[in-house]
């Protein structure tokens, strides 16, 4: 009888231990998602403050290009009165207003900047604020739930001391704040991360847009002047495309060679972006049970 019994215990100890070992990977996958959720916001964060650094760097270029063009405006509308020549007069002119033009060109490409880049960076990035205002919390409430689960070890152990002394009741009203604000900080993240893609490919669409407008707009500037100063130079013998202008279109042409034989070898690579709506309720019950898993463990060892 003893000795059924003691394989009965065994047993039970055997089972026991297989659903703690069960257990126990279960709490690991679930931690492993808490440090993930935070290595993703400070991956995130780090992402939109390199962005936003860039933006400003390209504005402040912009601004330092815009100054630059229009004192060469000026200098040149200066000298115009200087040419005895009418026609070189003319031109000199028309390449002081052309750098005007080209300068408001500059302006108005670095306030797109600011609108495609900069301002939804910034959204983003207070988005982000609110998510880490959780992760906070989050943390608060994991402090509050582990000290009060320390008080009943202590107690349990005969070491209560002079400290206050918790009911299963609050330890279990801590452990449910803690779970629920960990699940909704790993839900709300992932939610801001599955637009994270779409949110940077449509910044930078909208910022080739703007590029694509400014040197459009400034070639087009470029192009109208372009046959009065051929023809002035002309008359005058100026060969005013100097020799490193042909280097440069020697080196154009030839990345513009190694750029399509990358094409080849890539074209059959596309760029995806798959968007699907998840059930928010649906995930919230999911993802709280799950990380109901992460301080069982805990309780298990009070």
């Amino acid at each position: 009888m003893k000795t059924s019994l003691r394989k009965l215990r065994g047993l039970a100890l055997h089972r026991h231990g297989e659903q703690k070992n069960r257990r126990d990977l279960r709490s690991l996958a679930q931690l492993d998602e808490l440090a993930q959720a935070s290595q993703d916001m400070q991956d995130m964060r780090d992402c939109y403050d390199s962005l936003l650094s860039a933006a400003a760097a390209t504005a402040n270029s912009a601004f330092e290009f815009s100054e630059s063009l229009r004192e060469m405006g000026a200098c040149l509308l200066e000298k115009t009165a200087l040419n005895d020549d009418e026609e070189s007069g003319k031109v000199l002119l028309m390449l002081g207003k052309l750098q005007f033009e080209l300068q408001k060109l500059v302006d108005r490409y670095r306030s797109h900047i600011f609108q495609t880049i900069t301002v939804p960076s910034e959204s983003l990035l207070n988005e982000l604020r609110i998510v880490e205002e959780m992760k906070q919390n989050c943390d608060e409430k994991r402090d509050t739930y582990e000290f009060i689960l320390m008080r009943r070890r202590e107690k349990g152990r005969g070491r209560s001391g002079k400290g206050e002394n918790f009911s299963m009741e609050q330890l279990q009203a801590a452990y449910d704040e803690y779970v629920d604000d960990a699940t909704l900080f790993v839900f709300r993240l992932q939610s801001l991360k599955q637009g994270q893609s779409r949110s940077l490919l449509t910044q930078a669409a909208r910022h080739h847009a703007a590029q694509m407008c400014f040197f459009r707009k400034a070639l087009k500037s470029l192009e109208v002047v372009e046959p009065h100063v051929k023809l002035v130079t002309e008359q005058q013998h100026i060969d005013y495309n100097f020799p490193s202008l042909e280097d440069d279109e020697v080196d154009n042409n030839f990345d513009d060679d190694e750029e399509e034989e990358e094409d080849d070898m890539h074209n059959d690579r596309e760029l995806s972006f798959d968007y699907r709506q998840h059930d928010m309720e649906q995930d919230v019950v999911a993802s709280r049970n799950s990380m109901g898993v992460i301080l069982k463990c805990f309780s298990a060892s009070a």
